[in-house]
């Protein structure tokens, strides 16, 4: 479901411990799996955090649909909120019902700046709407999906000055003309 997603957006930075499929590292990848039986297959594996001390190390896993870490796990669907001090994430789900945090912790403020984007990212993403969007668009060139990217945009904005009219915020003349101005973009 959020394969696709978790290959654009996670970044492979192996100096801070992030990888993601398909260089992820064989050795590490195999070490990680033996500790945490969870994940049956190395195939499984889209991304993955390794933070590896002298003494300790810590990760977090990501499936097609889950977070895996060393306390726990989630759905990335699930995802409702994120909240990131320093190098801790907080990350509040909705599973079956009840509002439930999780709590990660990353190599350095660099990586839990970027698993916050992510997380974010995946509040909003809808698979099932990313599939009939990508079928619909199909033909499109670039060029063409950008056009209607703006077009979109400036519906969108028309609509927002539109009730700002309503509600008394702007008057008929500034509407009339940031209306105007808008559509001479297209």
């Amino acid at each position: 479901m959020y394969r696709d997603f978790l290959k654009e957006k996670f970044p492979h930075d192996e100096s801070v411990g992030m990888y993601k499929a398909p260089k992820l590292p064989a050795v590490k990848l195999g070490k990680a799996l033996m500790k945490d039986t969870r994940i049956s297959s190395p195939n499984d594996v889209v991304a993955m955090h390794l933070d590896e001390g002298t003494f300790s190390s810590r990760m977090v896993v990501f499936t097609d649909d889950h977070c895996y870490y060393d306390d726990g796990a989630f759905l990335l669907e699930d995802v409702k909120e994120v909240e990131e001090d320093g190098r801790k994430l907080t990350i509040t789900t909705n599973q079956k019902g009840q509002y439930l945090t999780h709590e990660l912790k990353v190599k350095n403020e660099q990586v839990a700046h970027n698993f916050k984007k992510i997380f974010e990212g995946l509040m909003y993403y809808d698979p099932a709407t990313q599939a009939i969007v990508e079928k619909t668009y199909e033909g499109f060139s670039t060029t063409e999906l950008d056009w209607l990217n703006l077009r979109d945009e400036v519906m969108r904005t028309i609509d927002m000055l539109y009730e700002r009219y309503n509600e008394g915020k702007i008057s008929m003349l500034d509407y009339e003309e940031k209306k105007t101005e808008l559509l001479s973009r297209l």
